[in-house]
């Protein structure tokens, strides 16, 4: 079959990057291409290659989160529930050197400053503040800075934290924050509005009836509770407080799922130059149990898997994958195989843990694979939840569904076209948002789509949309690579700990069918199917799957 017109391509290309068309269009635009097994001409395939980085641009001018920073001139951001960075303005990135996917650390708060600020939002149903301490990189030589000081709102629509730093103008939320924040007595907090007003301290010991020597005092002692240098800085502070344009473009409300007693913990290394993210939850100190995560449902941002690790004993750590999160890329070429192996293994290092219990979803279990090969010593077994065969050896790829059958296709004839869908869908789910991106990921599985539309997974799809969309869809580009270029099956034969995999019987993406080829590689490899589940399994299922990992966990103990 001859490939679509050029000039209608690019066309349609510009108009889905524009939001004039959706992103079914050009698959439907595709697809016969696709069932005709051949790539499209090579003058077609270089001018839509060129369009990429048109594609990247518009895809973070139409993300909602940055909607909301872009009229904010002073430093900006977007933080989770749990506390992670997921959008920023440039004056932001400029102060504090913060990327998306860092947690609240880098800002130089601690967690539990950040529960009382969730606190006070909660309480009070108004905007509040955070301090934060820029990193020393950004303190231009001075030693002692000032703090910089955070007017924060809660989102509704997107249950997020939106934060504008106060440089220059209070409802009751704000005078508790400074009562709690600097430990400003009410005589201080109300010396502070007055200056805010532009009294000197003439009018204000007027207007307090106390003497001025008092009130000169009282100012001094404030000064110093703020760490401000001069009276300057504290009126400039306090003006800013009082200003309520930011508040008019956040919905103000309480965080549902913000006091949670089950936290994410956020940490990070370094190996040579790439940053390596990682996750934490459970019980510290509980049966070590290594997640190598999926595509789609993050690595800890659902309350419900916390909350399922935590009554099971199981301390969960998560070495974010390569293009997710926070980890950054290796260099090209490198083993994508090797390379999550090795984080895995100095995640474990630093966090001091010699043995764990793998976990795995959907695509992370070719690496659990390999790391269950390459350190047997290391691992006590592997529990797959939704696993995947090796695609490479498949004779067709008519079984999938219409979009996870192009994306297939595509990495296997035409791996630039993987590159162009993947940044088309990232300004698909940008343009749906946070609330809806999974709609693009769905879009032709009805039973998945429908349970993540359910209210018990809002909170935790809400959080892996920043997860997912941090680095442009580079995670999933890699996964798509490792799927059609590598022959991953045989390491299913060299793994000498036990394999359990439970796989979902209304799961089109791996059905049970497909995933039993992999017991042609091990036959010791044992499959149990939940005829009911879909690829949502790790979620609608979490406490049957959670509970299993525990026995498996504590029968490797027994041993």
């Amino acid at each position: 079959m001859n490939s679509p017109n050029l000039e209608q391509l690019k066309s349609l290309v510009l108009s889905v990057i524009q939001g004039e068309q959706d992103y079914q269009a050009l698959l439907n635009l595709l697809e016969p291409v696709t069932l005709g097994g051949k790539g499209l001409e090579s003058d077609t395939a270089l001018a839509l290659a060129l369009l990429l980085d048109e594609v990247e641009q518009q895809a973070e001018l139409n993300d909602q989160l940055h909607t909301l920073l872009k009229d904010q001139g002073a430093p900006a951001l977007v933080l989770t529930e749990e506390g992670t960075v997921v959008a920023q303005n440039p004056a932001m990135a400029a102060m504090f050197a913060t990327r998306k996917g860092d947690g609240i650390a880098s800002l130089g708060v601690t967690a539990k400053c950040f529960a009382d600020f969730q606190q006070r939002i909660f309480e009070y149903e108004g905007p509040t503040l955070l301090r934060t301490f820029p990193p020393l990189t950004a303190r231009e030589g001075n030693d002692n800075p000032p703090p910089v000081i955070f007017i924060g709102l809660y989102n509704n629509e997107h249950q997020i934290f939106l934060l504008r730093a106060i440089e220059c103008q209070w409802p009751n939320s704000i005078d508790r924050a400074l009562e709690e924040i600097f430990q400003l007595t009410d005589a201080e907090r109300d010396i502070l509005a007055c200056l805010a007003q532009g009294m000197n301290s003439e009018q204000i010991s007027l207007k307090r009836d106390r003497a001025i020597g008092t009130v000169r005092q009282q100012i001094k002692s404030l000064l110093g509770k703020m760490g401000a240098s001069s009276q300057l800085q504290a009126v400039a502070l306090a003006s800013a407080i009082g200003s309520q344009n930011f508040a008019d473009q956040a919905s103000s409300g309480a965080p549902q799922a913000a006091l949670s007693g089950r936290p994410l913990e956020l940490g990070e290394l370094r190996r040579g130059a790439r940053r390596v993210g990682w996750r934490r939850y459970g019980v510290k100190g509980g049966k070590p149990v290594l997640l190598l995560h999926g595509v789609y449902f993050g690595a800890g941002e659902y309350a419900q898997e916390r909350e399922w690790a935590a009554r099971c004993g199981l301390d969960v750590i998560v070495p974010e994958r390569p293009g997710y999160g926070r980890t950054q890329l290796p260099a090209k070429g490198a083993d994508m195989l090797a390379v999550q192996v090795d984080d895995c293994l100095a995640v474990l290092a630093a966090l001091d843990i010699p043995v764990a219990y793998l976990l795995s979803h959907d695509g992370g279990f070719p690496f659990a694979l390999k790391l269950a090969k390459e350190h047997p010593g290391r691992v006590s077994g592997i529990f797959a939840v939704s696993p995947s065969a090796p695609f490479k050896d498949s004779a067709s790829l008519d079984y999938l569904p219409r979009q996870h059958r192009m994306f297939m296709w595509a990495a296997s004839h035409a791996f630039w076209a993987v590159r162009l869908l993947i940044r088309l869908g990232m300004v698909q789910m940008r343009n749906l948002g946070p609330e809806h991106w999974m709609e693009a990921v769905f879009e032709d599985l009805s039973y998945d789509l429908e349970v993540m539309r359910e209210p018990a997974f809002r909170q935790g799809m809400l959080a892996a949309y920043g997860y997912h969309m941090n680095q442009g869809g580079k995670g999933y580009e890699f996964d798509l690579e490792l799927s059609m270029a590598i022959d991953w099956g045989p390491l299913a034969g060299d793994v000498q700990v036990p394999i359990l995999g439970l796989v979902g019987g209304r799961n089109p993406i791996s059905p049970p069918d497909f995933v039993r080829g992999l017991q042609k590689f091990n036959s010791a490899i044992e499959l149990r199917e939940i005829p009911e589940a879909g690829q949502t399994l790790c979620l609608t299922h979490a406490e049957q799957c959670w509970r299993l990992l525990a026995e498996l966990a504590e029968c490797v103990e027994k041993r």
